[in-house]
């Protein structure tokens, strides 16, 4: 449900005439794919994070772990059951029934079954309860990490999209700043004074290189991090099947802040698994005080088989068997009882405060990322109008450059070049933003868990 979920609201994208405007050119670049390419999209890249990343892999694995303990916990009861031989020998002094030292030589030798049991119920009742315990704690942690790393992986792939898209925005800068500079070296011909516009372009050139360069560099990273998030061969070179970076809405933005909140306390990341934990320690809490706190321990031993004694080396047989029976009762954790109870509660109250603070955390998460998401639709369509602006300025600029209007100078091109190229930079920041914001907010209230 959350790859549809989040395929659908990627194929809704919203109306950006900016960004349509910026169109194949900007936004798509030819890639030259290896062996080693891997096309993605935002459903592989949840889907390969789910199934392939390492962190998740050992987080399930601790899952299971506490599971198998479980299941051991509840077959606590079973007794120990051995089979073998035992040989015991004597020689030298001993005490006989009167307390007289006596001298003696003898031999024994068992074979047969020995079974041994130990029944606390109380203890089992324990075992079975702390098994549990680490199972509830366990699924939340794998719960927690499965939306830390989903969330991790589809905002790199955002990322990976927006540097990728930038970069291609820095190259049609450099481009414009290329056509510019070789008409401003032809109008210096003329004009010699206007060999400043020349240096001055240059300069532009070089800094507008190094922020490609930079740019190139930020989509290696983000290309990096999200292969291994993916659990993929190193060497894997990822393919965006995503031509150019949209806007999407995962939330609804026109729910009330409260209504987003009471989804997060009803479903985030962890809750469901932190209020299971503190059921199960309300209910042992419960059992320890009452009557079953007075039920004794059983012990039983019984062996049963061949046993051969004798004299020195001498040995006569018959068949022996032993039956062992105890009832105890552990009158250490009465004197106890205050401490054990200080030291339960002490757990309680950490279990019951983690709960809060993991309340307290959703509902700061979620004001904060719907509040990301607020301002990025605004930011996007105040981008727009940048856009539009700096378009309008360097058609202008560049027009009344070309038919040597007076007044005209490269550097008010220069300058409509560096405004239009920073205004779709500026849009395309605004719009990660907002999907970055999106997802986290997707993930604070437990949609995809539908």
């Amino acid at each position: 449900m959350l790859l549809i979920a989040l395929s659908r609201a990627a194929a809704q994208e919203l109306p950006h005439p900016a960004l349509a405007r910026l169109g194949a050119p900007i936004i798509q670049q030819d890639v030259q794919t290896s062996s080693q390419a891997l096309p993605i999209s935002l459903d592989t890249v949840l889907r390969l994070a789910q199934e392939r990343n390492g962190q998740m892999g050992i987080a399930r694995q601790r899952l299971e772990e506490a599971n198998a303990q479980q299941d051991l916990a509840a077959k606590k009861w079973l007794p120990d059951l051995t089979i073998g031989t035992a040989y015991y020998r004597h020689e030298g002094g001993i005490q006989d029934f009167t307390g007289e030292l006596v001298r003696s030589s003898y031999g024994s030798l068992f074979a047969g079954v020995e079974m041994r049991g130990k029944l606390d119920l109380r203890e089992a009742a324990y075992q079975r309860i702390d098994a549990a315990r680490r199972v509830w704690q366990q699924k939340g942690e794998l719960s927690k990490l499965t939306s830390e790393t989903l969330l991790d992986a589809a905002g790199t792939y955002v990322d990976l999209l927006a540097v990728r898209t930038s970069e291609v925005v820095s190259r049609e800068g450099e481009k414009k700043l290329a056509d510019l500079i070789v008409l401003a070296q032809t109008l210096a011909k003329i004009d010699p004074g206007l060999r400043v516009e020349v240096v001055r372009i240059n300069s532009e050139i070089q800094g507008q290189k190094l922020l490609t360069r930079k740019l190139s560099e930020g989509a290696a990273n983000a290309a990096a991090k999200l292969v291994y998030l993916l659990g993929l061969d190193p060497a894997s070179e990822l393919v965006p099947v995503d031509h150019r970076l949209v806007a999407f809405e995962l939330v609804n933005l026109s729910q009330s802040p409260e209504a987003l909140a009471s989804q997060a306390l009803a479903k985030g990341p962890g809750v469901r698994e932190l209020a299971g934990l503190l059921a199960l320690i309300e209910e042992a809490r419960a059992k320890s005080s009452g009557p079953g706190r007075f039920i004794p321990t059983l012990e039983l031993s019984m062996a049963e088989g061949a046993f051969g004694a004798g004299p020195g080396s001498q040995s006569a047989w018959d068949n022996r068997w032993d039956l062992g029976l105890h009832l105890k009762w552990n009158l250490t954790e009465a004197m106890t009882a205050r401490e054990r109870r200080r030291l339960a509660d002490a757990q309680n109250q950490q279990a019951r405060l983690g709960y809060q603070d993991l309340r307290a955390k959703l509902i700061l998460g979620v004001s904060e990322a719907r509040e990301a998401c607020l301002s990025g639709q605004d930011q996007m369509r105040l981008g727009e109008q940048q856009i539009r602006e700096a378009e309008e300025a360097y058609n202008l600029s560049n027009s009344r450059l070309t038919e040597n209007i007076k007044g005209r100078s490269p550097s008010e091109v220069l300058m409509a070049v560096r405004t239009l190229a920073g205004a779709r930079l500026n849009y395309l920041q605004a719009v990660r933003d907002f999907d970055k914001a999106q997802l986290r907010l997707f993930f604070l209230v437990g949609a995809h868990g539908d």
